[in-house]
């Protein structure tokens, strides 16, 4: 079943934190270069996830761009012999991960947009290229960035899943409303949009109801594990533990998210649990996207 149709039928469950996950394995540094460096690790991260009842894994490519790495292609590359060894014949979709560049685009630094178009234009195209079901992008707080990537995405006519990053006022860190996001995300390519990272699950339940009065697409919503603690050893650890925030999921599945993961701090745990209890709600077909 393509994904367009999954998303139409049933609840669709995402995978959680890569990043957290490396960290606990002593895999340090850019989680992209884990690609090569620790292909094993990703491997074990991924086939958790999709135990853990995923019905979607997103491929370690979350800052894979050329302008920070001179082998930017190997990086997606790896990344998707990883995702695929990982999925093997289980039915799972693979998601190529657009995460935001880094970079200060005009009007605030001096990087142009056409400059972050090609790099994300890139990147997705070398995902598609090996496979990809979908694209994910995530964690973008600038429109101008997030069109970007969506102008990027749509040319390789993949399905785009896409979310942003808000803070407790519904505002992203550059400005952006839940508004002007649903305006954004207005475009055929796009079956699902909403939410990710920023903090727990708790705080995102009012922006849920908010984002409702702005779009008839299925939404998606990937907090955190709650808040950070930085512990003596320099790893974070996350302060709700897998059955809160599978309670919460579950309230913001009632509420009408349709596709439910997690970002920084969650684990398989996490997403088994959010999976178990999510599985009991109600999910009404909707119109094919």
């Amino acid at each position: 079943m393509n994904i367009r149709d999954a998303i139409s039928k049933k609840r669709l469950i995402l995978d959680g934190g890569m990043g957290t996950e490396l960290y606990k394995r002593g895999v340090s540094g850019d989680t992209s270069l884990a690609n090569i460096h620790a292909p094993d690790a990703v491997c074990e991260i991924h086939r958790a996830y999709i135990e853990a009842g995923a019905d979607i894994i997103t491929a370690n490519t979350f800052g894979a761009y050329k302008h920070k790495f001179d082998n930017s292609k190997d990086l997606i590359s790896g990344a998707f012999e990883i995702a695929k060894k990982a999925r093997g014949d289980k039915n799972v979709y693979i998601a190529m991960d657009l995460g935001a560049t880094g970079l200060m685009l005009e009007p605030y630094g001096d990087v142009s947009i056409e400059e972050c178009r090609e790099i994300f234009a890139e990147a997705a195209r070398t995902g598609a290229a090996n496979g990809a079901d979908l694209v994910i992008i995530e964690t973008m707080m600038d429109l101008s960035e997030l069109k970007a990537a969506l102008d990027a995405a749509a040319e390789t006519g993949l399905p785009i899943m896409a979310t942003m990053s808000f803070t407790e006022s519904g505002r992203t860190m550059y400005g952006a409303s839940l508004e002007e996001m649903a305006e954004a995300f207005n475009h055929p390519n796009v079956i699902a949009i909403g939410m990710n990272c920023g903090f727990g699950p708790k705080a995102y339940m009012p922006l849920i109801s908010t984002l409702l009065q702005h779009t008839d697409k299925p939404l998606i919503l990937q907090p955190n594990a709650g808040l950070p603690i930085v512990g003596g050893d320099g790893v974070p650890v996350y302060d709700l533990n897998a059955k809160d925030f599978a309670a919460l999921m579950a309230e913001a599945a009632g509420k009408g998210v349709r596709v439910l993961g997690g970002c920084c701090g969650t684990t398989p745990e996490h997403i088994a649990a959010m999976a178990d209890v999510v599985s009991s709600r109600d999910c009404p077909p909707v119109a094919s996207l």
